[in-house]
Formats: structure tokens, sequence, C-alpha cells
């Protein structure tokens, strides 16, 4: 089994009476129950992790090969830069 990846960190702070700052980035690991051996095969999923951890399923992008698992993580991460640049 392939080792998981963690890419495209950013942090992220909201604008409230607390300034809360959270850690947002993304892993590239096997889904579960799958083998993970082949790179090709689409074994993958990207979950979105804040501080570490899922927060939400629907965070969950699945059925993905390694190479479409990087595209998703990198699109995923300028899509957020994008809109926090708006404003």
């Amino acid at each position: 089994m392939l080792s998981h990846f963690c890419i495209h960190e950013r942090k992220t702070s909201a604008m409230d009476e607390e300034s809360t700052t959270a850690n947002i980035s993304y892993l590239i690991r096997v889904k579960p129950g799958r083998e993970g051996v082949d790179p090709g095969q689409p074994d993958w999923e990207v979950c979105e992790l804040e501080d570490g951890e899922i927060k939400d399923d629907a965070d969950i992008y699945d059925n993905l090969t390694l190479d479409e698992a990087h595209q998703i993580a990198g699109m995923w991460t300028r899509k957020k830069e994008e809109a926090e640049a708006e404003g």
C-alpha cells in the first residue's frame, strides 16, 4: 500500500468577536477497503481537513486515481485562495 500524502495547507481566520484561525489542509489517501497499490486505479480520495480532522463527510471526494486526487486538491486550493482574494 502506498503512503498517505498531505498537501496544500493554508490558514483561514474567522471574522467574529473571538478571531479563530483554522488550519485547512487536504489529505490524499487510499480509500478504506481499497488496495492502493496502483496509482492508476480509482482507489484514492481527497479529504478536506480542518485543524487536522475531517469535519464533514461531504468534504471527501473519492474513487480517483492518484493523479486525479492531486488535481482535485490543487483545484480546491486555488478556488479557496481566489475566494479569499475577492473577499
